[in-house]
């Protein structure tokens, strides 16, 4: 067929040639990598992945998570293109990767609903829906970010965060969305950014701030039009979004502020439902019973929230006062004192009757988050206090620093850890800043000599302790001032 010039010219222009006179390029072998997924078992598995039964009526979660925001629903007939999860590993692959989100970091990110997250893994949906595809991809690499050790054992080099990125790449999925955002693009890209936080700094930033486009965009456009499961979902991830962006304004990286004062906070603040209240249907759960499905993780959320929000407030002040940060100090140290009962600290081995894994998870993360912004705001106590201070003030502000590290060394020490490394990348940075601290005095002499000592041994405590959760701490191990006190 000619294009509309040569067939207005009849073909008799010498200056005009249809594309029927080109020549055909002269095409290369076929691309190994192309080759080898073309003869890959994986999609041959998705061919017989079952369906959903029409016969079972579909949960008001399951039908929201198959639309996008308007309402829109995923194309029913079958489609052309592929998206494919089965590019990144076959499919009972991904699902065991999931399977451990949802055991082991759902409790400290309750942004998913399971069972209408696995009903449309179980579907062909995600050869269907792009973004859907591409959120599969990004739960399982910042499942493989955060469970670094479980996923280097389980997996190998066959699923890595890099091959990750780069399916999502394939799929054509990193740019922001032309006419409308939707919640699922919003969860990708805050898992992209819990994928990339200690490997690519720069991506992170990036799509955590994309992350937060989006959700203002929908809570402030598009919040109305969403059913209450899908609203309560976005609630979560806002707070989550949220205490990411305080946590790289504790360790002095750039981040893009979600928090504004056109924000309601108490409308935003999210019920604390279990999952099956969440989704009230009877619908079976594709994978049998679940810790989460009676249980809800979201005050645990909210806690996390307010202690953020604490945070946030204290650094409102311009210039910064002695007396505003001994303010929100103590209100920090009293942030936890009406916690549930299954997320108390009791110290020691000891549990509470009704804790299960889950709230184990929550609780370290609470309270190593509560002592790292007690850590942070005595740092600038300290720095504003100076040298012309009497020495018995010094005195009490190192000893306020040496009681946060033994405070966190008994959690750390009395934490089983796989309850610690079911944290991810967020626990590594806030043990470090807390460490670097004492570091730091004890180097510099700031101390007593009656408790140089003390404050030494646990430094080499918190070392070890960081060594054997993350194996970039070996740099802090070999550092020649720590031979010093050794």
């Amino acid at each position: 067929m000619r294009c509309l010039p040569c067939s207005e010219n009849k073909g008799d222009d010498p200056m005009i040639s249809g594309g029927e006179d080109r020549p055909r390029k002269r095409r290369g072998p076929l691309n190994q990598f192309v080759a080898a997924q073309r003869r890959s078992p994986a999609i041959e598995n998705l061919a017989n992945v079952p369906g959903l039964d029409s016969s079972n009526s579909v949960s008001p979660v399951a039908a929201t998570a198959a639309t996008v925001v308007y309402g829109t629903p995923v194309a029913a007939t079958a489609a052309t293109v592929v998206y494919g999860i089965h590019r990144l590993a076959p499919l009972h692959v991904i699902e065991q990767i999931v399977h451990s989100w949802f055991e082991q970091i759902h409790s400290v990110a309750p942004f998913l609903h399971r069972r209408a997250f696995l009903t449309r893994l179980r579907s062909t949906e995600a050869t269907q829906d792009g973004t859907f595809a591409a959120l599969v991809v990004s739960l399982c690499a910042a499942t493989i970010a955060s469970l670094r050790r479980k996923s280097s054992q389980d997996y190998g080099t066959l699923v890595n965060p890099e091959r990750c990125w780069e399916v999502i790449d394939e799929m054509n999925m990193h740019q922001m969305p032309r006419r409308h955002f939707t919640l699922e693009w919003c969860q990708m890209k805050y898992n992209l950014s819990v994928s990339n936080h200690l490997i690519n700094d720069a991506q992170c930033f990036t799509s955590m701030s994309e992350a937060v486009i989006g959700i203002k965009y929908l809570i402030h456009y598009e919040m109305p039009n969403m059913t209450s499961a899908s609203q309560e979902l976005l609630k979560r991830l806002y707070w989550l979004v949220f205490a990411a962006g305080c946590s790289a304004d504790l360790k002095g990286f750039p981040y893009v502020g979600l928090l504004t004062p056109q924000d309601n906070i108490s409308a935003l603040k999210p019920l604390e439902l279990s999952d099956d209240e969440l989704d009230p249907s009877q619908n079976p759960d594709p994978y049998g019973p679940w810790h989460g499905n009676d249980r809800s993780y979201v005050p645990g959320l909210n806690y996390l929230s307010k202690l953020f929000l604490l945070w946030n407030q204290s650094q409102q002040e311009s210039p910064p006062s002695i007396a505003g940060l001994q303010h929100y100090m103590n209100l920090i140290k009293r942030a936890l004192d009406y916690l549930p009962p299954e997320l108390i600290w009791r110290g020691g081995l000891s549990r509470p009757p009704q804790s299960n894994f889950g709230t184990c998870v929550q609780t370290a993360n609470l309270y190593i988050t509560q002592l790292h912004i007690q850590s942070n705001i005595l740092e600038q106590i300290i720095h504003l206090v100076g040298s012309s201070v009497v020495q018995e003030t010094t005195l009490n502000l190192i000893t306020d620093r040496k009681s946060i590290v033994e405070d966190l060394l008994e959690i750390l020490y009395y934490m089983p850890q796989e309850t610690l490394e079911a944290n991810g990348s967020s626990l590594i940075p806030k043990i470090r800043d807390i460490g670097t601290a004492l570091f730091d005095d004890i180097r510099t002499g700031g101390e007593g000599q009656s408790l140089s000592k003390k404050a030494s041994d646990n430094l080499k405590r918190l070392l070890t302790k960081l060594e054997n959760l993350d194996a970039q701490s070996q740099f802090y191990l070999e550092m020649q001032p720590l031979s010093a006190i050794t």
